[in-house]
């Protein structure tokens, strides 16, 4: 694995940065998961940008786990964060779950 700082590291804190300094009233960039999924049993772990979840498709399936990529949800940011959500539609959450 590199060592250095990925381009998705950065940007994301970067988004935190921005979005958690400008908006005393703003969730930030801490995006809730989709209730639905959590409530047929997956678990948000992270999001990743298209290596990270390749690699989070091989770890989990490895570990005995289903895994489900969706686009990540930022219809909870604020209209001021739409430079956070043009950025956040480069990466995918990463849904888990054990399979049955």
């Amino acid at each position: 694995m590199d060592d250095k700082i990925s381009r998705a590291d950065i940007a994301l804190n970067l988004i935190s940065d921005n979005c958690n300094n400008r908006h005393e009233t703003s969730i930030g960039c801490t995006l809730p998961p989709d209730a639905k999924l959590t409530a047929d049993g997956w678990e948000h772990r992270f999001i990743a940008d298209e290596r990270m979840a390749r690699d989070a498709i091989d770890t989990y399936t490895a570990l005995g786990y289903e895994v489900r990529l969706e686009p990540v949800n930022t219809t909870s940011l604020r209209e001021e964060c739409s430079g956070c959500k043009s950025l956040f539609a480069q990466f995918t959450a990463i849904y888990t779950r054990k399979k049955t």
